[in-house]
């Protein structure tokens, strides 16, 4: 009785960390697993194709994870990506689950808050912000007026945000240009695409660079004289 007592428990666990694992966003490998719970790949397949078969997942290339069609839940590998792209994540020790479970707790107040200088001005919700975002993501060449000036054939390589100002880092003429969000108007995706240049995604995540972007028109008009 206590052997079949001890197989229900590791059998309990061993769906429990596979159900929490999955809704935090990882994509999981039968074989990895099988080796981690110390059973067959038989039986991970089997809790995942019997024992759990509620729930709506996908296997693609050998790894399980749930479908992309969540509505509008996320998961905590989602927060945690946006926390990077956000730059808040170096403020916290760790973003472990433990750790957002507290921070996103809505029945107390948060005890952290990271407060910005709110940019003067927001971006307008269908001006040119949106359809940067949407050239970024397809590669694709943008034309603009910045300071009232055509600029045409602008590769768009991020969106960025520092001092409570948005620039817009590209490659223009095989140079990296930044312009300030605030002063671009009519902008217009064309069919045209660009291929992205990974060093000059390395230059722009640079701190260095990040530093840099509030006076880089006035550097750059030194370096042109």
């Amino acid at each position: 009785m206590a052997e079949q007592e001890h197989r229900y428990d590791r059998l309990a666990n061993r769906l429990a960390m596979l159900v929490s694992r999955l809704f935090m966003g990882e994509s999981l490998r039968v074989s990895q697993l099988a080796q981690e719970f110390g059973v067959s790949e038989r039986t991970v397949q089997r809790d995942l194709r019997e024992r759990l078969r509620y729930l709506d997942t996908e296997c693609i290339d050998g790894h399980i994870s749930l479908r992309d069609a969540r509505g509008p839940y996320r998961t905590n590998s989602d927060i945690l990506r946006f926390a990077r792209i956000t730059s808040v994540a170096h403020y916290f020790p760790a973003l472990d689950p433990k750790l957002l479970s507290v921070l996103l707790d809505s029945g107390q107040d948060s005890p952290c808050i990271i407060w910005n200088d709110p940019p003067p001005q927001a971006p307008a919700l269908f001006g040119g912000f949106q359809v940067i975002v949407q050239a970024i993501i397809r590669n694709r060449l943008i034309h603009f007026l910045h300071h009232e000036r055509s600029q045409s054939s602008v590769a768009p390589y991020r969106l960025i945000c520092q001092e409570g100002e948005w620039y817009l880092a590209a490659v223009c003429k095989d140079r990296i240009q930044v312009f300030t969000l605030s002063e671009i108007t009519d902008v217009v995706m064309t069919v045209s695409h660009f291929a992205r240049n990974r060093h000059i995604d390395r230059i722009l995540q640079e701190p260095r660079f990040m530093r840099a972007l509030p006076h880089f028109d006035y550097i750059s008009g030194i370096m042109n004289k």
